[in-house]
């Protein structure tokens, strides 16, 4: 059997797969972000172009752009799709301090149901909690503030009363703000999501919401996303997090004096052992758990996703790497 020439086997690594789309995402400024709907059949991205665009998935398996609206007055942050159960919303974070929460109606028309407009400064991230806590919506400023909405009736779009201000990092302008929230999706315990900004932040509703973590400062550039893990039956939690360079694993046990508390029992460095295709001081950016909480994904400037795993020992290992096409990216720098 022949081997495979390291040229070949870099060839084999960047090879797009077969079953892989691109698409022109016809935003004219960087993609800040995309959100797939519950069921993964509808596709959500926002730009600094302040266009929204939504992609649907046809029966032949092709992604169509079906709607397209300018949302805010600035650059957009964050989306973030509701449940389909209350219907097809959608919530978009700007740079111009608002929240707006968009309604489909007649037909791929989407149309803004409220305005949110506490934020003193940008809003950075939005994410609506799961299903079981109805039409509740998180939003992070960079005034430091977690904003918290609930639509009480669901058949009345047009209210969403601020339920909660939750002041997690300090508001100067020096601060990072609120950059990224995420949900515990667990239907069980109290409603809980952790806050990412100069460190992360655990917060609970029990009579009220209270800070019950802190997970301390690791790198003077912040957290630039967090993702909770789905919990299926697991006595512990994972949350994934972007610190500068680093992609974190930090596990959640429950306090053992404390039935509703967390503590920090144990925080795992991603790839420490794996020699990287150039400089370790690349920037990572996202991070994302599979349905199950059992694959993280993570993407940072080397336009490479890699999806981990945890094996027998609970050592989290890089399984597979999907290697985007640099080419226009590289000759705009």
């Amino acid at each position: 059997m022949a081997l495979a020439t390291p040229a070949a086997a870099v060839a084999e690594r960047n090879k797009v797969p077969s079953n892989t789309q691109n698409l022109s995402s016809l935003h004219t400024d960087y993609v800040h972000h995309v959100a797939f709907d519950t069921y993964g059949r509808r596709m959500a991205s926002c730009s600094g172009d302040r266009f929204v665009r939504i992609w649907d998935l046809t029966s032949e398996g092709n992604w169509v752009l079906s709607s397209e609206w300018q949302a805010h007055r600035g650059s957009i942050s964050q989306v973030s799709w509701a449940h389909p159960e209350f219907g097809s919303i959608l919530a978009t974070a700007g740079n111009d301090h608002n929240v707006v929460l968009w309604e489909e109606r007649d037909g791929h028309k989407w149309a803004s149901v409220v305005t949110l407009t506490e934020a003193r400064r940008a809003v950075q991230c939005v994410e609506f909690a799961p299903k079981h806590l109805r039409l509740l919506l998180a939003a992070g400023s960079a005034d430091g503030t977690v904003r918290l909405y609930e639509a009480l009736d669901v058949r009345n779009l047009a209210q969403w009363p601020l339920q909660a201000s939750l002041q997690a990092f300090p508001s100067d302008a020096g601060s990072l703000g609120v950059t990224c929230v995420s949900w515990c999706s667990g239907p069980m315990g109290a409603p809980t999501l952790v806050v990412g900004g100069s460190h992360l932040v655990v917060y609970r509703r029990t009579k009220q919401w209270q800070a019950i973590l802190t997970i301390p400062k690791v790198s003077n550039m912040g957290v630039l996303d967090v993702a909770w893990a789905p919990n299926v039956g697991r006595r512990f939690h994972w949350i994934a997090a972007t610190h500068g360079s680093e992609l974190r694993v930090h596990k959640l046990s429950r306090e053992a004096s404390k039935s509703d508390s967390l503590e920090l029992e144990s925080t795992q460095v991603l790839g420490e052992d794996r020699e990287m295709s150039s400089s370790t001081a690349n920037q990572m950016w996202k991070c994302q758990w599979n349905v199950t909480g059992t694959v993280l994904a993570s993407s940072g400037d080397e336009g490479i996703v890699q999806l981990w795993k945890s094996d027998f020992q609970g050592q989290w290992k890089c399984v597979s790497e999907i290697h985007g096409d640099l080419t226009g990216a590289n000759a705009n720098r």
